[in-house]
């Protein structure tokens, strides 16, 4: 997996998904009563030991 967020300093980053929150996201929905920490559906450890937050559009597969 691959990893194109901010969250991953703006460039391409490779890492493995660790938990999806997908189910989370359906129960709690948008009404967070906040808008600074919004759920992320996966979890992905990164190859460089940092743990990220990110939605589908953050990853993509990687090149094999």
């Amino acid at each position: 997996m691959i990893v194109r967020a901010g969250v991953a300093e703006a460039r391409s980053t490779p890492g493995k998904i660790v938990e999806d929150y997908g189910s989370s996201q359906q129960v709690v929905g948008a009404d967070l009563g906040r808008d600074w920490a919004p759920i992320r559906r996966w979890a992905v450890a990164l190859d460089n030991g940092r743990l990220v937050f990110v939605d589908d559009d953050d990853l993509e597969i990687a090149p094999v």
